[in-house]
């Protein structure tokens, strides 16, 4: 199978582009895109492929990719896009850099505050495109940013039990958790967001933001940084920048406690992802000391509510 998708890539490379590759390596990251990075003899290029059961995120993809642009947000740009038989692809610029998890222990703390503070400004740029009267991604539905969250309890749930790895009642706390909050949540509105800017797709050059590789989603912008906050605590990371991104935003006391709330419920998620066999193929296996991790943050994160 992966085989039959490198040569899919390399037909459209040959065929429609007319690129001869020098190199071509597939990320191990996208799990809704194949995503390859590809070097010829003058330059270095990023080329997706999308499936068409997935095609939903191929259109959603350029067109945040050409809104961001416009934002000026450091995206990469498409050079072009369309159909190939029965894949879709896009071939977009490579940005020098690495995602922020791999170079994040190298970083000072002025700059990781450096970083934050642009995310904090990016997002701010993104905020300000026209809001729809959803919640979600382009192509869901939810009338409420709660319902939202409810879905997203219930489909870490599901993958718990299935995955047999933690008991699924771990998820009962996050939902009573949840309800405390309902007035916050009523409050938020279906404003557009850069959703996954976290210790990946955030790409980061020489200790500066280089460029960001990511979908919008409308709701609010503190889960985002709940996630960081939580992919952080799973790499054994200090937390400044999630200090440093909120004192930028000088985010309430109520903020602050959503974001405590985001981090619990993304670390639900992470505990759901255990043993998870994925559509690309690749497999979560179950590491013993990574599962006491995440029982250790989860219970350290209980005992802040």
């Amino acid at each position: 199978m992966k085989d039959a998708k490198r040569q899919v890539a390399l037909k459209i490379l040959n065929e429609e582009l007319n690129i001869v590759p020098m190199e071509i390596e597939r990320f191990t990251t996208g799990y809704c895109h194949s995503v390859y990075y590809v070097k010829t003899v003058s330059n270095e290029y990023v080329l997706r492929v999308t499936s068409e059961e997935n095609k939903g995120f191929y259109f959603g993809s350029v067109k945040w990719l050409e809104e961001l642009a416009r934002l000026e947000v450091p995206v990469p740009k498409i050079l072009k896009h369309w159909q190939f038989e029965d894949v879709y692809y896009t071939l977009i610029t490579y940005i020098h850099g690495k995602d922020i998890g791999e170079v994040y222990h190298t970083l000072s703390d002025c700059e990781k505050q450096g970083i934050a503070m642009k995310l904090a400004r990016i997002q701010r740029k993104v905020s300000t495109l026209p809001s729809i009267n959803r919640y979600g991604y382009d192509g869901w539905s939810f009338a409420t940013w709660a319902e939202y969250i409810e879905f997203d309890i219930g489909r870490f749930r599901q993958n718990i039990a299935r995955n047999k790895v933690f008991e699924d009642s771990v998820c009962d706390a996050v939902d009573r958790i949840k309800d405390t909050l309902k007035e916050y949540f009523s409050s938020v509105k279906p404003t557009e967001f850069l959703d996954d800017i976290t210790t990946k797709n955030v790409l980061v050059h020489n200790g500066k933001l280089a460029g960001i590789v990511d979908a919008v989603c409308y709701g609010d912008s503190l889960s985002v940084i709940g996630l960081t906050n939580m992919a952080l605590l799973d790499m054994k990371a200090d937390t400044k920048y999630i200090d440093y991104w909120l004192d930028e935003l000088q985010a309430s006391e109520i903020q602050r406690n959503a974001v405590t709330f985001y981090t619990l419920l993304s670390c639900i998620d992470f505990m759901s992802e255990q043993g998870t066999r994925f559509d690309n193929g690749t497999v979560v296996a179950v590491n013993q000391e990574k599962v006491e991790l995440l029982n250790a943050i989860y219970n350290s994160l209980l005992n802040k509510f």
